[in-house]
């Protein structure tokens, strides 16, 4: 009888263990990075194209060195990726025009859900407006969870530039939300003069 040699599996016990980890990290991270890559690409196709290539920078990471820190970690690499993608093709960061997340909540009434939905709405179109350093802290902070040392270290700025970058966004939007709503009463009064 003919001896047969026994086949290597494909993917040995670290392989699985670290394409389980790599669709876990998926799992959990694709959305939000891939919202994260079209704010500043302002395309869905190359968003989609950088967040599958930060995937696969983390695929070829070892898994010890990025444990305690993969959000950040996974933030700087895309945010890198990004940035490349449009230097390469010689476009500017453009602003995403979406809410960060649309969420129900199931207690308001439909009123109070249209009224909250355009509230959003408002304040994203006025987020648009800042600075493209202001509106991505903003965006790392609020729609990513990250503290202001990981922003730092995402964006490569200081902790208190964040700090500061965030201070005054909110001012400016405050400054014109107030405005708004000052204009707003201001048209029905006319509306009511009439």
């Amino acid at each position: 009888m003919k001896e047969t040699k026994k086949l290597k599996p494909m993917f040995g016990k670290k392989e699985k263990a670290k394409a389980l980890w790599v669709q876990t990290a998926m799992e959990r991270y694709e959305r939000p990075l891939l919202q994260y890559a079209i704010s500043l690409l302002r395309s869905l196709d190359r968003a989609r194209d950088v967040v599958q290539e930060t995937f696969l920078r983390l695929y070829k990471q070892d898994q010890v060195a990025i444990e305690g820190h993969l959000s950040k970690w996974l933030f700087t690499v895309c945010r890198n990726c990004a940035l490349k993608s449009l230097k390469k093709e010689d476009r500017y960061i453009y602003i995403e025009t979406q809410e960060f997340e649309q969420k129900r909540c199931e207690k308001m009434t439909p009123s109070a859900e249209l009224e909250h939905k355009e509230r959003i709405e408002r304040v994203m179109e006025l987020v648009q407006r800042l600075p493209k350093n202001q509106h991505e802290v903003v965006r790392l902070r609020f729609h990513g969870h990250h503290s202001y040392q990981e922003i730092s270290e995402i964006t490569g700025l200081g902790v208190g530039n964040v700090g500061f970058l965030l201070n005054a966004a909110m001012r400016s939007l405050r400054g014109m939300m107030e405005r708004d709503d000052k204009e707003e009463k201001i048209i029905y009064l006319k509306k009511g003069a009439v």
